[in-house]
């Protein structure tokens, strides 16, 4: 009975820290947090304000001057423009509505009121009429247009 031997005493078992290295790293990084967020500036709500009908209006005529399309579509896309504009300036429901419709409505001054009459009429018989102008009236009819949305804005 020579191999069994009698019980031998406790054993130390090493502490190991890990555990304090864990809590001082959570601890350092809750204080970089809090100091971070106390030196960032207060967030600003920036307040966008939407384009007003006029800018809109005068972009959609530098894009259209621009792009120069064929006269049927340059034409569409002038009253297009004047009609979203009067819709967007005066509240009236241009784009939906015959020329006639919308001019018997409309309560602008009286020069406004020639100047988008005799446009308007022009752009129905380009579109509907197959009226082929030149490039005189074409320019005449965006300078009608651009004079008329320079006039009527507030």
């Amino acid at each position: 009975m020579e191999d069994i031997r009698d019980i031998k005493g406790l054993v130390p078992v090493p502490h190991s820290l890990w555990w304090l290295w864990l809590l001082l790293a959570v601890v350092i990084a809750a204080i970089v947090v809090w100091i971070w967020m106390r030196r960032r500036p207060a967030f600003v709500a920036e307040t966008i304000t939407p384009p007003t009908a006029f800018e809109i209006a005068m972009g959609a005529l530098r894009q259209l001057r621009a792009d120069n399309p064929p006269v049927e579509k340059f034409y569409t896309r002038l009253s297009d423009i004047v009609r979203q504009y009067i819709e967007g300036q005066f509240g009236l429901h241009a784009p939906e509505r015959t020329t006639e419709e919308f001019l018997t409505e409309a309560t602008l001054p009286p020069a406004s009121m020639a100047l988008l009459g005799a446009f308007l009429q022009e752009s129905d018989l380009v579109k509907f009429a197959r009226l082929r102008p030149g490039q005189d009236d074409r320019e005449r009819a965006f300078g009608a247009a651009e004079k008329f949305v320079r006039e009527t804005q507030s």
